[in-house]
């Protein structure tokens, strides 16, 4: 618990850093813009691999595709808590796309990622990469189609779901099944990148956030109510379907944490891009990130995970 609670301690501050850069204009958004692209391009991508390149798995293939089912039930079950989401906190229309968008899709590579291996290790990072593939794909369709329902947003575009990430993903599962050595100097490179992701991660989520006031981004109730679906409703409803079907603890933990994480600042992104208002979203994203560095620990804790 204790060890727990110090490793999200440490990822609070390296947010908390990134933040504060921002806000004292340290670095611009042309800065954190390319660092995005950086992290998710590269960083991410080496993390992904390097979970796989030349490791002693325990994980079985069947356990494996078998888990990759489980991350697609929980990708659809968070996706079914979002949709109900605007009906159960009342929001009127108009708001009610984004609302789903942001109850129903994790940051699970910025943030879910780092989580995972700072709790249970490097191995589980593929695991937990499996995600990408249902995340990206229901995102990009289901979430721009909640941005439509008032006649706003892009029709589905293949080419959007696949991201570099998720291509990673693709690859590292042919390494791990055909189990392909890999020579000792990319080993050794792809660790030391890797071994980078967590940082600048958390940096990035900081600097993105950092337009958003922490005075307006705590003062709104509903923005509380839309946390609490994401960061306790949503796990705790993936758990209790989960713990029926999944034994494997560390399988379990990582699917869990990942429903737990907070909004992803992609569907801020997403909403923009949408004709939709960035400020609301901006805010709601800061304050469940802000927020899930309790909610996390706690789960895992009270969820003995």
């Amino acid at each position: 618990m204790i060890v727990l609670f110090e490793k999200m301690a440490m990822l609070v501050i390296l947010l908390a850093l990134g933040y504060l850069c921002a806000r004292m204009k340290l670095v611009g958004p042309e800065f954190n813009k390319g660092l995005s692209k950086l992290v998710m391009n590269l960083f991410l991508v080496a993390m992904i691999l390097s979970s796989v390149i030349n490791k002693d798995m325990e994980l079985s293939g069947s356990e494996a595709l078998t888990g990759f089912l489980m991350l697609t039930l929980m990708v659809l079950i968070c996706l079914g808590i979002g949709f109900i989401s605007p009906t159960v906190l009342r929001i009127k229309n108009g708001d009610r796309g984004m609302y789903r968008m942001l109850v129903s899709f994790m940051n699970n590579g910025f943030m879910g990622f780092p989580l995972v291996a700072a709790i249970y290790g490097e191995g589980a990072v593929f695991f937990a990469s499996l995600s990408n593939i249902p995340f990206n794909l229901l995102l990009y369709s289901v979430g721009v189609m909640f941005l439509r329902e008032d006649g706003q947003g892009e029709k589905f575009k293949l080419k959007d779901a696949i991201n570099t990430p998720m291509i990673a993903t693709l690859i590292a599962v042919i390494i791990f099944v055909f189990k392909i050595p890999m020579p000792t100097l990319i080993d050794d490179t792809v660790d030391t990148i890797a071994a980078a992701t967590v940082p600048l991660s958390m940096m990035c989520i900081g600097l993105s956030l950092g337009s958003v006031s922490l005075k307006d981004a705590f003062v709104h109730p509903r923005l509380y109510a839309l946390s609490f679906m994401r960061l306790v409703v949503a796990p705790l409803v993936v758990w209790f379907i989960m713990h029926f079907f999944v034994t494997n603890p560390v399988i379990l933990g990582t699917i869990v944490v990942i429903s737990a994480c907070p909004s992803a600042v992609v569907c801020t992104i997403l909403g923009i891009e949408n004709g939709r208002d960035g400020i609301e979203s901006s805010e709601a994203v800061f304050l469940c990130t802000v927020l899930s560095m309790i909610t996390i620990p706690l789960l895992v804790s009270i969820l003995n995970l």
